[in-house]
């Protein structure tokens, strides 16, 4: 299984008024022709003009990867997801790269975050299976070592593979595709940039089931219990968890935009002031320290009916001037695909 270039599918990303769109189109032309320091400097240039249009960063970040400095390419994406938490395109190209490392687990946080800001985002989906393909066989791989003569564990690696069409070898990078699917939250005020080209792998078929091989025996330690019944919101509690973790990293990094787009437009601000005086008091009291860092502990969920969502946690919040504990209740609704804050209570 070996790691697709980030390059080969331009993933279309919407383009900002203020921004011709033949820069995109120079800086894909270049890139496609694989004249990297050339588009490397119009990129530079565009953004000279347009510091924060998504576009022109989201190919920057490409050109970077291509031109093997993969460290300042997850820094592009890491910050152009930090200031357009809704798009999630750059959350999947990270996945990619963190992939590419074999950072797995980084790779998993990163495609779980694109699928919370788009859950229909069928290529997260796709990504996410492959990945957990991976882990899958490192644990089989590493069962292979710990029992090697047990035929059961062997079948299953090759089950793995064959999903792809080739068996899995111990210590190699997942197959991750790269996006290609249009966002489907846009920001105000874009057009959309059509993608020079569009290729996705497609799996062989898996073979048929060897009849020599005996059925694989899975394993339960003395007197197990039931498995649990996966719930119908269970995907909701992961999509709430993953918001909450994502408002308070967005808290943490000082990046206000990425804060304050975590709560609705019907959120109920202290004393009733308007959102747009809040969010200029919150603006103010986030950006002033020197640094911020706020964890979450014992977070529990319960999903509501009404497509709401209770969230209570301890929050530990620590800055240049000031550290405290305290219990935390947000009360979410879930409104275009996305789990947003509608309230927001301190205490127990």
């Amino acid at each position: 299984m070996t790691l697709r270039s980030i390059a080969l599918a331009l993933v279309p990303l919407f383009l900002s008024l203020n921004v011709l769109a033949g820069d995109a189109e120079d800086i894909q032309q270049l890139l496609k022709s694989k004249q990297l320091p050339q588009a490397l400097d119009r990129a530079d240039k565009a953004l000279a003009k347009s510091p924060k249009e998504p576009s022109i960063r989201f190919l920057r970040g490409i050109i970077l990867t291509e031109m093997g400095r993969t460290d300042e390419g997850i820094k592009a994406f890491t910050q152009l997801s930090a200031d357009n938490p809704q798009l999630p395109e750059p959350y999947n190209n990270l996945a990619v790269l963190y992939a590419q490392q074999n950072q797995l687990d980084k790779a998993r946080a990163a495609l779980l975050m694109a699928i919370h800001t788009n859950p229909a985002y069928a290529t997260a989906h796709e990504n996410l299976g492959d990945l957990y393909a991976r882990l899958a066989s490192q644990a089989y791989d590493k069962a292979l070592q710990l029992e090697g003569a047990n035929p059961a564990v062997q079948t299953k690696l090759k089950m793995v593979g064959s999903l792809f069409g080739n068996p899995i070898a111990p210590n190699k990078a997942s197959t991750v595709k790269v996006a290609t699917v249009t966002p489907t939250t846009k920001p105000a005020n874009v057009a959309l940039v059509t993608p020079t080209s569009k290729t996705l792998a497609t799996p062989s078929p898996a073979p048929t089931k060897p009849t020599a091989t005996p059925a694989p025996v899975i394993k339960a330690t003395p007197a197990p219990t039931p498995a649990p019944k996966l719930e119908a919101h269970d995907t909701d509690k992961q999509q709430v968890a993953a918001a909450v973790e994502s408002w308070a990293q967005a808290w943490s990094k000082q990046n206000v935009n990425g804060y304050l787009a975590a709560y609705g437009s019907d959120f109920k601000t202290p004393g009733g002031q308007k959102f747009s005086t809040w969010g200029a008091e919150r603006h103010n009291r986030i950006s002033s320290p020197k640094s911020i860092e706020v964890k979450i502990s014992d977070l529990k969920i319960e999903i509501n009916a009404d497509n709401t969502a209770k969230a209570r946690f301890r929050q530990s919040y620590k800055a240049s001037h000031l550290s405290s504990t305290t219990g935390k209740t947000l009360i979410l609704a879930k409104s275009g695909g996305r789990w947003l804050i509608r309230e927001e209570r301190t205490g127990s």
